[in-house]
């Protein structure tokens, strides 16, 4: 269960952000400086660190009411990223101009988000830099997402500072940015599937011009209910009745991604972790067949279904991981509770490749369904430990079923970032 953050608070909000936008590393020191140094005084009588304490509140005091109303006269220019990937650096660049003169002891910040912020880090957060009108100054951070995730990212703040840089003024705002953090993924040069291709209602067109194209097999007759544009006006002409054109049936491969989403109440560490790694192979997969000439659909089982379908310009890999970033866990087993709605959908699907938390009998039940209807199956059981069931003669029934643990996800996440970091460097 996650807690409210203190920021999200009114009353201890108001102060917690004072404390983290006004105050520098500095002023921070400062004030808990000052804090010590009272305690330590308290009693006059036997030590003399009220001199200490006096002299600090006194700083802290004079940078505090000079700042109060001084406003920095500069432009700010700084973009927010809206899409990152856990775990991967985003640099982010800003540009500051002054719009009078020179600008000094300015402090350019890149406030924490109201909830989650430690999972956002900023490096370095804040900036002490001067600019001149007509000579912008440029600036560049790297944030590097811990999680996925949804933030709402506060926008970064330009403020004029006191000479000693402890106090920080009202504050020159950006917008803020909602940032969705994609789960982790690697790159799969092949990733073999029992494919065949079923007859798709409403044909390519529904798609794209990839692959199979529209083609005209031959002439018929007119029969009530077709399509004027059909009419084929030269047969007509020559035979003096109408002639409509046809076309060949629409055949082509349409492969469905299921996630299973479901955690128990209390899920442990080992439980999240597989959690993720599922996530990160979903879209590992759907970012090996976003470049093929397949329809991807990405059904995310649980209390709501979740539904994106791409490939064959139907959508772009982002539409995918969009959904992934900001998928949460269910609390009931899904896979009990899927309706024939669901089913009448696979049964227009090619394969249907399955990634489980677990196997036991209720997901047994659903993969012979599945394959009940004529489509292939592969299932993923993405488990550390014994699972709930063996595969036992589904190994022979079921299509194919295999295992992945969250350290091999993890030793593969690992090697295509050394590859990437490698590629770069």
């Amino acid at each position: 269960m996650q807690t409210r953050p203190l920021r999200s608070y009114s009353l201890f909000g108001r102060l917690v952000l004072g404390y983290e936008d006004r105050l520098t590393n500095r002023g921070r020191f400062l004030l808990w400086a000052t804090a010590a140094f009272a305690l330590v005084g308290l009693d006059t009588n036997r030590s003399q660190a009220y001199v200490l304490f006096a002299a600090a509140f006194a700083v802290l005091l004079s940078a505090l009411l000079m700042t109060q109303f001084r406003r920095a006269r500069a432009r700010l220019e700084c973009v927010l990223p809206a899409r990152a990937t856990a775990l991967r650096p985003v640099p982010i660049r800003a540009r500051v101009t002054a719009l009078h003169g020179q600008a000094s002891d300015l402090r350019l910040a890149f406030p924490r988000p109201i909830r989650w912020g430690a999972s956002v880090p900023v490096e370095p957060r804040e900036l002490f830099l001067s600019a001149g009108k007509g000579t912008p100054t440029e600036a560049t951070v790297v944030m590097r997402p811990l999680r996925r995730g949804r933030y709402e990212l506060r926008g970064p703040t330009l403020r004029a500072m006191d000479p000693l840089r402890i106090c920080a003024g009202p504050a020159l705002r950006l917008p803020q940015q909602t940032l969705l953090v994609y789960p982790r993924f690697y790159r799969l040069d092949e990733f073999p599937l029992p494919l065949g291709r079923r007859y798709q209602l409403g044909g390519i067109p529904l798609s794209s011009s990839t692959g199979d194209a529209i083609e005209f097999v031959g002439t018929r007759d007119y029969r009530d209910g077709d399509p004027v544009k059909n009419i084929h006006w030269r047969s007509w002409a020559r035979r003096g009745q109408p002639v409509v054109k046809e076309y060949q049936e629409e055949y082509f491969c349409r492969i469905a991604l299921i996630l299973d989403t479901f955690l128990p109440k209390r899920p442990s560490p080992r439980d999240h972790a597989a959690f993720e790694a599922a996530l990160s192979i979903v879209a590992s997969i759907a970012d090996h067949f976003s470049r093929s000439e397949y329809i991807v659909d990405i059904l995310a089982a649980g209390p709501d279904v979740y539904e994106v379908s791409a490939g064959r310009s139907l959508g772009y890999l982002d539409n995918i991981l969009d959904v992934l970033a900001c998928l949460e866990p269910c609390r009931e087993a899904p896979f009990a509770t899927i309706g024939p709605a669901l089913f009448e959908r696979l049964a227009q699907t090619s394969t249907v490749v399955a990634i489980l938390q677990d196997w036991d009998e209720t997901r047994e039940r659903f993969l012979r369904q599945v394959e009940g209807l004529g489509t292939a199956v592969r299932a993923i059981v993405v488990r550390e430990g014994e699972m709930s069931r063996p595969f036992g003669r589904a190994l022979d029934e079921i299509g194919t079923l295999t295992r992945a643990t969250p350290a091999q996800v993890e030793a593969a996440l690992a090697a295509e970032e050394a590859a990437r970091e490698g590629a770069l460097g």
